[in-house]
């Protein structure tokens, strides 16, 4: 009798049966106001759905759901032959292996619906390790943690089925841009061609660890299907989980008890700089075509420059812009693919060269201390215009001394070939490199200085 009423409610609810039949322990409190759509798309096989990626509030039950309750879901109802979790670390791969054996090994309704799901092979040894379940069904469930081999894996002659990617970015590494392209080409160079085309699913799960971090760049992939569930809705301001803060004093305990910083990113879904975000993205206003107004205006490239040509160290960067006049209000137009490499001196003064000669109308502003008076003097030498800035105030100041120029609109970008750059803009505090940003700065203060009006520069007869 109770074996026919879960079967019921596998059969009728689905993954939401399933839950309820098998996994009860999990699930102790009334669901969030977002679980049922949650548990609805993760149970939708359909083309739609086929990728999935879900920003949620830390003890959202995300992970119980996408995790544990789908995978077990997919392998037992023989949604599929190959499963593979995916961490950032194989320590935490060994625990979601774990944590699936624990269920199919001790979970009571479990054995008695489905039997003894462990397979064993023909030496008698376990085909279950720390990172691989082969059941009695045939499914295969294989952990692999971020940046393994996954592309042409193969169980038998099934690819793989199904894909759940949980937090697969460290947030103490998150802040290099490196780190995160990294990411990005593992996850869609590796993991996606892997999966079975037009059947298999990937669902990839995470947090707000960065504005650039690879939730993020997914909310920007067409074929994705984004969501996320802050613990507070942005709009109502009511709060999406009462079941599990059910008063605001719950809510301010739990605030209190992790510290604001881990409240907005944790909880809020927010990123932000140690010390406040300076620009911030509705700011940002683009252009598709420098207008024709610009043909007479002020050319300029703020130059940064790096010594060292160590990976890890700072990049030279050149960022060009050209002002004009429109509709008698002042604009300045970011040209795009400013230079972000690690040069020698010498390249940086060829490079600068170059420039100059395709563009003998721009002038190049160069803070005058330390490294880069040398190279103040060099373009001095080589006849490129250049103007010596006189840069006050740290980093953080200088740029929110132009900060009001992104803001009013007088800074426009281009719409593609800064991407970079307006990271930096926007992160910077939590980005790891901001020297693209510092190129920026002195551009800005040199058109703004030179009332962006033809000056009169070093370097020229």
């Amino acid at each position: 009798m109770e074996r026919n009423f879960r079967r019921n409610l596998v059969k009728e609810g689905g993954l939401k049966g399933f839950c309820a039949a098998y996994l009860p322990h999990y699930f102790t409190l009334p669901q969030a106001d977002f679980h049922p759509e949650l548990i609805h798309d993760l149970d939708d096989w359909s083309e739609e759905n086929q990728y999935l990626a879900r920003e949620g509030f830390r003890g959202s039950a995300k992970s119980s759901l996408a995790v544990t309750a789908l995978i077990l879901y997919a392998a037992l109802e023989d949604k599929t032959k190959f499963i593979i979790p995916i961490n950032e670390t194989d320590d935490v791969v060994k625990l979601t292996i774990a944590g699936l054996r624990e269920e199919l090994e001790r979970n009571q309704n479990i054995k008695k619906d489905y039997g003894d799901l462990i397979k064993k092979n023909a030496s008698r040894q376990t085909a279950f390790n720390e990172k691989n379940i082969v059941l009695q069904n045939g499914c295969r469930v294989m952990g692999r943690s971020r940046g393994q081999k996954i592309r042409g894996l193969k169980h038998n002659q099934h690819r793989v089925g199904l894909v759940v990617a949980d937090d697969i970015e460290e947030a103490e590494r998150v802040a290099k841009k490196e780190y995160r392209d990294k990411t990005e080409r593992w996850l869609r160079g590796t993991v996606i061609p892997a999966i079975e085309e037009g059947k298999g699913r990937l669902v990839v799960l995470g947090n707000k660890l960065h504005t650039d971090a690879i939730m993020e760049r997914l909310k920007k992939i067409p074929i994705f299907k984004y969501r996320e569930y802050p613990l507070i809705d942005p709009i109502t301001n009511e709060c999406t989980w009462k079941g599990k803060y059910p008063t605001q004093e719950s809510l301010d305990r739990q605030r209190a008890k992790v510290g604001e910083a881990m409240w907005q990113r944790e909880y809020l879904l927010k990123v932000l700089p140690p010390e406040g975000q300076d620009v911030k993205a509705d700011w940002i206003q683009y252009y598709d075509d420098i207008p024709v107004e610009a043909e007479v205006g002020l050319h300029g490239t703020g130059v940064d420059l790096a010594i060292s040509q160590k990976e890890t160290a700072d990049y030279t960067t050149m960022v060009s812009g050209v002002t004009a006049m429109i509709n008698d209000l002042p604009k300045i137009y970011i040209k795009p693919f400013p230079i972000n490499a690690h040069l020698t001196f010498h390249e940086t003064i060829e490079t600068a060269k170059n420039m100059a000669q395709l563009n003998p109308l721009s002038i190049f502003f160069v803070e005058q201390v330390a490294y880069q008076l040398a190279a103040i003097q060099e373009m001095e030498r080589q006849m490129i215009p250049v103007v010596p800035m006189q840069a006050g105030g740290d980093k953080r100041a200088r740029l929110r001394a132009i900060a009001i120029y992104i803001q009013n609109g007088t800074i426009q970008f281009p719409r593609y070939g800064c991407e970079d750059l307006i990271t930096q803009l926007l992160g910077f505090g939590i980005e790891s490199h901001d020297d693209l940003v510092d190129a920026f700065v002195y551009l800005i203060l040199g058109l703004v200085q030179q009332n962006m009006q033809n000056p009169e520069v070093r370097g020229l007869f």
